[in-house]
């Protein structure tokens, strides 16, 4: 799909020096069965840290206050000649209400800084990845 980006937006979550991630549905267009930092797609003509509440709803049944911008990365994604380019914003987010649950994702889990690098991440999510882990601050709490 050429044209234009598509923006959106995904949440870093830490919960006991811990950070959530959700794994990809197996019928995902690109990259099915990836771990992702979760989030999802921002509508036409909706602010970015509202698509992070919505999508988060939607996809977890959880309510969050969105914070500070954390990174913002942007990536092409290539599935069998498929193109999609897709601008990500990362937000560093608190939980307001209710427990993470899988409703629009395979599996999620709360893993640890030396525990990322042992699940496989989208390609969009590799530059963060990268941060994350030379980023000592990030991981303490504020």
């Amino acid at each position: 799909m050429k044209g234009r980006p598509l923006l959106v937006t995904a949440a870093l979550i830490l919960r006991d020096d811990r950070i959530l991630v959700a794994k990809r549905l197996p019928d995902s267009r690109f990259e099915p069965d990836k771990w992702e930092f979760p989030g999802g797609k921002v509508d036409f003509s909706e602010h970015p840290k509202e698509a992070m509440k919505r999508e988060l709803q939607e996809e977890m049944g959880i309510e969050v206050e969105v914070g500070k911008l954390y990174d913002l990365a942007s990536h092409v994604y290539d599935q069998n000649g498929m193109l999609r380019h897709v601008v990500i914003l990362f937000y560093r987010c608190t939980i307001t209400s209710g427990e993470p649950k899988p409703l629009d994702c395979q599996d999620i889990r709360w893993v640890s800084r030396d525990q990322l690098a042992d699940l496989t991440f989208v390609e969009g999510d590799h530059p963060l990845m990268r941060k994350l882990s030379e980023d000592d601050g990030f991981w303490i709490r504020t």
